[in-house]
């Protein structure tokens, strides 16, 4: 049965997780994590069905979210980030995006940040998915075109 919802929900609660998080790698933590305590309530989980084990998942991921915000602000240093490379790269491809027309920039954040595909930004834009990857070409070309040293 884990295996079952693991291969049913797991991109679906990434994408949940993102939006909580704004973070794709801590998303995955929490994913993870979530589908650990699925292993341990796998009694529990055998006994409902596909829709009630989709909001098991779904509760326990916000709640695992919670806990974390929690503990980080129970830390002293919690308001005290170290800024990495990482980091700063992410701070200066956003900079850049900024000078993208607004649709472009709106779809290539979501596409190349929160990991989202065509398809799935096609879905929530109501636009075809041909549209949304002619329009992330174009955000491409333009970033290049601008910033030659980003090739």
């Amino acid at each position: 049965m884990i295996t079952q919802i693991y291969h049913l929900f797991f991109q679906e609660l990434v994408h949940y997780a993102v939006g909580m998080t704004g973070d794709k790698c801590s998303a995955e933590d929490i994913v993870q994590e979530t589908f650990l305590r699925a292993l341990e309530h796998a009694d529990v989980l055998n006994g409902l069905d596909k829709h009630q084990c989709r909001a098991w998942l779904y509760k326990t991921a916000r709640n695992l979210f919670i806990d974390r915000v929690r503990r980080e602000a129970a830390r002293p240093e919690a308001g005290v980030k170290e800024e990495t490379e990482d980091d700063l790269s992410q701070i200066e491809v956003m900079q850049l995006c900024s000078e993208l027309p607004e649709e472009e920039r709106i779809l290539f954040l979501k596409r190349y940040f929160e990991g989202y595909d065509s398809t799935q930004l096609s879905d929530m834009y109501g636009i075809p998915p041909s549209t949304v990857r002619y329009r992330l070409s174009s955000a491409r070309r333009k970033l290049r075109l601008k910033y030659p040293e980003l090739k």
